[in-house]
């Protein structure tokens, strides 16, 4: 049966997040590798007829147009910590390997922060594949926080993407997250039954190899 879920691309950095694509909690100057090839990074071109969102943080004022910041608040929670008011900037990286390479930082330490962008139109699981692709770089590690997305199901509670925030509906959440020694990589499908409507969410396995590891990379 068709499924009419419709999807809205967000990223989504929840608890006390200290991390998103590149991340970042302080402001060091940025350490630049020299290398003899003298390498440039240049963004591979995005078919807007084929993808329905594609973004390389290549233009500032565009990513101001174009992600939209959470200003919400968690329910259940103190008043000075439930504000989404972690702060969001595209920069290079810590360590720079290619000049040009910008990816968008999650500048705020021990805060909820959320970030959406729409999809170009809505995706309708049918009979195509859905591919969502998306990198993290841990600069400084992580201690408790969420660098996962989510893709939103369409509806009067998701047309305010100012209001997107931890119990926001969404059909699928991909990612890593990590909270002292318990650390997840999460692949969540909210299947909705045709029939009465019900929501179901659908776990993947826990991975059997350790993930630490991971966390631990800063390159």
């Amino acid at each position: 049966m068709k499924d009419k879920t419709m999807l809205m691309f967000t990223l989504l950095a929840a608890f006390m997040a200290t991390s998103t694509l590149v991340c970042g909690t302080e402001e060091p100057e940025p350490e630049v590798v020299q290398d003899s090839g003298d390498l440039t990074y240049k963004s591979p071109y995005a078919d807007p007829a084929k993808f329905y969102f594609a973004d390389h943080f290549d233009d500032k004022d565009q990513f101001a147009d174009r992600w939209i910041k959470s200003q919400a608040k968690k329910d259940d929670t103190a008043e000075e910590i439930a504000k989404y008011d972690g702060e969001w900037d595209v920069e290079l990286p810590k360590r720079t390997l290619l000049a040009n390479d910008l990816g968008l930082v999650l500048k705020s330490k021990a805060k909820h922060a959320a970030i959406a962008s729409r999809l170009s139109k809505p995706f309708v699981f049918y009979d195509r594949t859905l591919v969502v692709q998306y990198e993290v770089n841990l600069q400084d590690g992580q201690e408790c926080g969420g660098s996962y997305i989510k893709l939103l199901s369409s509806g009067k509670e998701t047309t305010d993407l100012k209001q997107f925030r931890d119990i926001s509906p969404y059909t699928i959440m991909f990612g890593p997250d990590k909270c002292g020694n318990d650390v997840k990589l999460h692949f969540i499908f909210r299947h909705v039954n045709p029939i009465n409507g019900t929501i179901t969410e659908k776990h993947c396995r826990k991975a059997k190899d350790r993930l630490d590891d991971a966390f631990k990379d800063k390159q």
